[in-house]
């Protein structure tokens, strides 16, 4: 399993980039973006980028600090799942028995792989 502190960060990276992801579409649904849109009206969706950015460094260095074939699966395991359940919570998006199951199975490898970290 891989230390503690990777574990933070893998969480924070996919909690960053979720929240990032959530903010941007939050802004983007009320906001459609134009030409013409004043500088100022996008200072939010530049907050929203930034957090999405700070996830990003996160991941950077869980990558740094694993072997890639555990990194990833883990990384990208967890922001799938992070992603899915903002939407849900805070979009109202649909949860079916298959976006459950398939959630509950993306964990479960992040699971096994950081189990097996060697």
């Amino acid at each position: 399993m891989p230390p503690a502190l990777d574990i933070v960060i893998y969480f924070m990276a996919a909690l960053l980039s979720s929240v990032g992801l959530f903010l941007i579409k939050s802004f983007l649904n009320v906001h459609p973006l134009s030409w013409d849109m004043p500088p100022l009206e996008l200072l939010p969706l530049a907050g929203a980028f930034i957090v999405y950015l700070s996830g990003l460094g996160s991941w950077l260095v869980a990558l740094h600090r694993n072997p890639l074939s555990t990194a990833y699966p883990i990384g990208i395991g967890l922001s799938l799942a992070s992603s899915t359940t903002i939407a849900i919570l805070a979009l109202g998006e649909p949860l079916g028995p298959a976006k459950f199951f398939g959630v509950s199975f993306i964990l479960l490898g992040a699971i096994f792989i950081g189990r097996h970290h060697e």
